[in-house]
């Protein structure tokens, strides 16, 4: 369970630092006070997405801590061991999510970094989450089908995991199948086209880095007198002057005029060395360059020939790649792709009997998945029922219906063909008469708002039940209700608070009264900035509180009294539902 959770700079949150009691929790606050920051910064810590927009103005970075009590969770321990992160004897989970200006994002666990996706499935383990406007989505079948498949337990899981698996390859082989039989014609022209294209690569007989070679090449070539006659001008200015000038002449009067005294003043040697070194590289330099000369070519055939090729080479990089290795790359494709076609009747043949293989195995899945779906509905029919009983909803009725459509393609069943998806053969709706007298309509037709944020509460209480989660939250469930069905809903909440730890933002007087903890959210304006506090409220004022809700704006004598006595009544009704005080 949640022990407590420090945020820093996120949104209009400078740091809070919040300790959470381990059965029911609650916070309250004026409109926009911002009570669903707290529940957004938890969602931040289990991985829910992020943008720089979240981090408060000004600072550089956002962090969010939250440490959890795990308890004897092997499911958990074990994808933690998995991902190499060790529990201690403390049994605690400590989850730290860091978000930058800069787009930077870290994400801990026991100080060890791990990704975004880890956080997310850790997160699974820990906490369900409902939303302010999660109970809409019952509205939709396919939320319908996955709620019912949750229920129904791990097997059912499974299975529609290999529906989901063998189907996809089911309409993979029925795509390239099709593909297989397209128009004669159509074929013909390809294979025409494809045995065109190898041709001509093939016939160019590339080279990878040939056209960069020739480049290299075509410049020399095109540069030949040049050259030539930089080499010849350079040859005479070191060694073939008629002036007299040229300096290998030149270095050797120097030499000897300097060796004539060099013994004179011993500070002469090195520089007489230095020269005749000087005249022994100008010496070498004019022989390098004489035999430059000589091998300079002048080849116009040569060069025609280069600009032949290149232009082949452009040519086909224009039509096949960027470059060589990817025109070579779209001539091995073209290869494979024409013995595919080459070779279809014979693949036909084989996807035809691959396709009766994949189609029987995934009607198979799909009716014992419909099979297990069938069993559940029957039992979550019956526990929806007694929840909504406890909902003030006690003679509403409710049916879940799963029917199949028939369709030209889809899997056999009972001399029937069933139109098949990647969740089953199965078409859900949820059913509901809320008053006696009605007959069953779909909820999506005549369900109200309130309605929806019951049934959607029964839901979670019956699925909490099943994956032991250890913490809920609930953000502001309290849609459209309102005197005895709010306290329904309360004490529903009471009651799921002793099995496992809940967190409730609510506006409701009758859920705020029953916590055991009870956190005032507040907005200031402090130095002409914006902030949100949280803090735990005493008794005291938990009363002014519970009357701020009761009554608005004014908060009167009448509203603080009414305000006791609620509070009183809730310490008996959790004496009254389970026998003792709530847990600390």
């Amino acid at each position: 369970m949640l022990q407590e959770i420090t945020v820093k700079n996120l949104a209009l949150i400078e740091e809070i630092h919040l300790e959470f009691n381990p059965s029911f929790n609650v916070l309250t606050g004026e409109t926009g006070a911002g009570k669903s920051i707290i529940i957004d910064a938890l969602g931040l810590a289990l991985g829910g997405r992020f943008s720089a927009e979240m981090i408060r103005t000004g600072a550089e970075t956002a962090v969010v801590d939250a440490a959890f009590l795990i308890g004897e969770r092997p499911e958990l321990r074990d994808y933690l061991s998995g991902i190499g992160i060790q529990i201690g004897a403390d049994n605690m989970l400590i989850i730290q999510r860091e978000i930058s200006n800069a787009g930077k994002n870290r994400c801990r666990v026991n100080g060890q970094l791990v990704t975004v996706l880890s956080l997310t499935k850790i997160g699974e383990f820990l906490i369900d989450i409902h939303g302010q406007h999660e109970h809409q989505s019952l509205l939709f079948p396919e939320k319908q089908l996955e709620l019912l498949d949750q229920y129904a337990g791990a097997d059912c899981i499974r299975l529609r995991n290999e529906v989901n698996q063998v189907y996809k390859e089911w309409h993979s082989l029925n795509d390239e199948y099709h593909s297989l039989q397209q128009n004669e014609a159509d074929l013909a022209r390809k294979v025409d086209l494809l045995q065109f294209q190898i041709n001509e690569i093939n016939q160019a007989k590339l080279v990878i880095g040939e056209d960069e070679d020739l480049l290299k090449e075509r410049e020399v070539l095109a540069a030949s007198e040049r050259l030539y006659e930089a080499a010849s001008q350079s040859y005479r200015a070191l060694h073939d002057d008629s002036s007299g000038s040229a300096a290998i002449e030149l270095l050797g009067a120097a030499e000897r005029t300097l060796a004539q005294v060099a013994a004179i003043d011993l500070r002469l040697a090195p520089i007489l060395e230095t020269l005749r070194e000087a005249a022994c590289q100008a010496e070498e330099v004019s022989r390098e360059l004489r035999s430059y000369q000589d091998q300079v070519q002048f080849d116009p055939a040569r060069l025609a020939e280069i600009d032949e090729r290149l232009d082949e080479i452009i040519g086909l990089k224009r039509k096949y790649g960027a470059n060589i290795g990817e025109v070579l790359l779209f001539a091995e494709h073209s290869q494979q792709e024409l013995a595919g076609i080459a070779n279809r009747e014979e693949r036909s043949a084989q996807l035809e009997a691959e396709l009766v293989k994949v189609k029987a195995r995934l009607g198979e899945l799909a009716v014992s998945l419909s099979g297990e779906r069938q069993s559940a509905a029957q039992k979550l029919e019956a526990d929806i029922v007694n929840q909504l009983n406890d909902l003030n909803m006690a003679q509403t009725q409710f049916k879940i219906t799963l029917s199949q459509a028939e369709s030209s393609v889809g899997v056999e069943f009972q001399g029937r063909t069933l139109e098949v998806a990647a969740s089953g053969i199965d078409k859900i709706e949820y059913l509901v008469a809320p008053n006696p007298g009605e007959g069953l309509k779909p909820m999506v037709k005549i369900a109200s708002g309130g309605e929806l944020s019951r049934i959607m509460l029964a839901l979670k209480s019956i699925l909490a039940d099943l994956d032991a989660v250890p913490t809920m939250v609930f953000d502001e469930i309290d849609v459209g209700i309102g005197g005895r069905t709010a306290q329904a809903v309360a004490e529903k909440i009471l009651l799921i608070g002793q099995s496992r730890q809940v967190l409730c933002v609510t506006h409701l007087p009758q859920i705020a009264s029953l916590a055991r903890r009870h956190f005032y959210i507040e907005k200031h304006v402090v130095q002409n900035r914006t902030e949100v506090t949280v803090r735990e409220l005493p008794m005291n004022e938990r009363v002014e509180e519970l009357a701020r809700m009761l009554g608005g704006a004014q908060v009167t004598d009448t509203t603080r009294q009414h305000a006791q006595e609620m509070l009183m009544l809730a310490e008996k009704l959790r004496l009254n539902k389970v026998g003792h005080v709530t847990k600390e």
